[in-house]
C-alpha cells in the first residue's frame, strides 16, 4: 500500500468516516438532553463551564478516535480503522521548545505493529514568527522506505495558510508533485482543490500531467470546533493524509460539504450536531456521534 491508496476515493471515505462519523461517549454539558448537566449515565461526570480540551469521539459506542492529552499537550492520538475491531492508525506527537516538531504516524493491529506497516514519519520546521514553513516526510511500507516527501507552505498577510507544495522523491529524483490550495472565508476553510501530477527529476510540475480533486466545504456552523482545543500543527500533518480533514482547521463546524474528482458527480453531505451552553457540540442530532471533552 502506498500513499497514494490514501488519496485516492476510497481513503477519502476511511477520511470521511474520522471526521465525520466519530464521537464520544456519554456528552458533557448535554443540557438539551440531560438537563442536570451530568455528562454520563452515572452522574458523576461534571459539567465544564471553562477551559476544555477534546479527548474522545464515540460513535455507535465505540470509540473511534482519542487523544492523549496531559493538560493541553497533545501526546498521541489514535484513530480506530475499519479493517479489524483492533486496527488503529496512531499518530505520536513530539516536541522542541513548546512546538510540535514531529508526527509519526504507524499502524497498530492487537497491540502491536504489523510487518506490513503503513507509516509516515513527519519532521516539521517553522519560520520566525512560528508559523510552518517546510516539512519533511519518509513513507515506509514496514522497514522498507518508499518515498520521502517535501512540503513548503504558503500564508497570505493575515497569516492564513493558502497553499501547501508536496514535491515527492524517490532516491535522488523528484517524482511527483501535489498542490493544495486552500480557500479561506473568515476564519474557515472553505475549498481545498488538490493538483497532483508528475515532475522532472529536478521537481519541475508537469501540469499537463494535472489530475485535480476539489474539496467544497460549503456551510459551518458559528459554534466552536471542538477540534481546535487541540493543536493546529497535528491536523496539518493528519490533512496531509486524509485531506478533507482541512476543514477541522476551521474555528466552525462544518455542516455541508461535496467532493469533486476529476469529472465524478458530486454529492452533498449534511452534518448536523447539538451543542452544550458553552456553544461546544456534543453530539450529531441523532446521538449516533458524540464528543467528549477533558477540563484544563
Amino acid at each position: 500500500m502506498t500513499k497514494n491508496l490514501f488519496k485516492g476515493l476510497s481513503v477519502l471515505l476511511l477520511g470521511f468516516m474520522f471526521s465525520c462519523d466519530n464521537t464520544t461517549a456519554d456528552p458533557i454539558n448535554n443540557t438539551l438532553n440531560n438537563p442536570g448537566g451530568s455528562g454520563s449515565s452515572g452522574g458523576s461526570t461534571p459539567t465544564i463551564t471553562g477551559p476544555r480540551i477534546l479527548h474522545k469521539i464515540v460513535a455507535n459506542n465505540e470509540t473511534a478516535e482519542e487523544f492523549v492529552t496531559t493538560g493541553n499537550i497533545l501526546q498521541k492520538a489514535i484513530y480506530k480503522e475499519d479493517s479489524g475491531p483492533n486496527s488503529f492508525l496512531i499518530g505520536n506527537v513530539t516536541y522542541t521548545s513548546g512546538k510540535i516538531s514531529r508526527v509519526k504516524v504507524g499502524q497498530e493491529v492487537n497491540g502491536t505493529t504489523p510487518a506490513n506497516n503503513l507509516g509516515y514519519d513527519f519532521i516539521i520546521t517553522y519560520d520566525s514568527s512560528g508559523k510552518i514553513s517546510y516539512t519533511t516526510c519518509v513513507a515506509t511500507l514496514g522497514t522498507l522506505t518508499t518515498y520521502n516527501s517535501e512540503y513548503t507552505y504558503t500564508y497570505d498577510g493575515s497569516g492564513k495558510m493558502t497553499k501547501i507544495v508536496e514535491k515527492k522523491k524517490n532516491g535522488v529524483d523528484y517524482t511527483h508533485f501535489t498542490n493544495y490550495n486552500l480557500t479561506n472565508t473568515g476564519d474557515n476553510i472553505t475549498k481545498v482543490v488538490m493538483e497532483s501530477g508528475l515532475t522532472s527529476n529536478s521537481g519541475v510540475p508537469d501540469m499537463t500531467s494535472v489530475l485535480t480533486s476539489t474539496f467544497n466545504f460549503t456551510a459551518y456552523d458559528s459554534k466552536i470546533n471542538p477540534y481546535t482545543t487541540l493543536p493546529k500543527t497535528f491536523f496539518v500533518m493528519w490533512s496531509l493524509l486524509h485531506p478533507l480533514n482541512f476543514s477541522l482547521l476551521s474555528n466552525n463546524n462544518l455542516t455541508n460539504y461535496n467532493i469533486q474528482y476529476q469529472s465524478t458527480p458530486t454529492v452533498n453531505v449534511g452534518l448536523t450536531y447539538l451543542y452544550d451552553s458553552m456553544n461546544y457540540p456534543i453530539s450529531d442530532q441523532s446521538q449516533v456521534k458524540k464528543y467528549v471533552y477533558k477540563a484544563l
